[in-house]
């Protein structure tokens, strides 16, 4: 099977990047709503909040919400390692089984084509990981580095990765270590050229196409 998990957190607990709570709201509403609106119906779709269980305006979509705890843990010192463990919550949760595909997508972020779903659904038999080599900084490809706003992995190889935290600390991007680990990986990777989803990377204030 193949399921999208896409991932949120309503509660934006960074001062330096905390946007009007109604611009984040619309911002989730409306790029989650245009990326189902491409889904084929053979992937399941599921979404994560982490900042607890109660009733928020995602329960309104029409998709199954599973909400963590995780954006209140604090060991986490990274939205990266928060969106980690949100993913395994939902593998626990929903008794994702190793070989199945899991895309991943950021809330926030959406698609403006089926491409990446369509590509995914394909050849999910031929490859283990579909990922876009990227530096996102420097808006140019880098064997070293990755877009993980949205990527497709293998269940199994998803649930054995682990951050330093360490390596964050001393200037080691969360997507250059996940790079580094899909490199190494003895799997079938997929290098996509194009995603055709819009990004907001740095928390809403630089928008762009990939």
């Amino acid at each position: 099977m193949i399921y999208l998990i896409i991932t949120s957190s309503i509660i934006d607990k960074n001062i330096y990047t905390k946007k009007d709570d109604e611009f984040r709201k619309q911002t989730y509403l409306n790029s989650i709503t245009k990326s189902l609106s491409l889904l084929p119906s053979s992937i399941t779709p599921i979404i994560v909040e982490n900042n607890g269980q109660r009733e928020t305006y995602l329960d309104s979509i029409g998709i199954p919400v599973f909400y963590t705890e995780n954006n209140n843990k604090s060991e986490h010192c990274h939205k990266a390692q928060n969106e980690l463990s949100d993913i395994r919550d939902v593998i626990e949760k929903y008794g994702i089984k190793d070989d199945d595909m899991i895309i991943k997508l950021t809330g926030r972020y959406h698609l403006k084509y089926p491409y990446f779903f369509e590509l995914v659904s394909e050849h999910e038999n031929n490859y283990d990981v579909f990922m876009k080599f990227f530096n996102v900084a420097l808006m140019q490809f880098d064997e070293n580095d990755c877009v993980m706003g949205l990527f497709a992995m293998r269940c199994k190889y998803l649930k054995a990765f682990n951050f330093s935290e360490e390596l964050v600390q001393h200037g080691q991007s969360a997507e250059v270590q996940f790079c580094k680990y899909t490199r190494e990986l003895n799997c079938r990777v997929f290098s996509v050229d194009f995603l055709y989803s819009t990004f907001c990377f740095a928390d809403d204030w630089f928008i762009t196409d990939l």
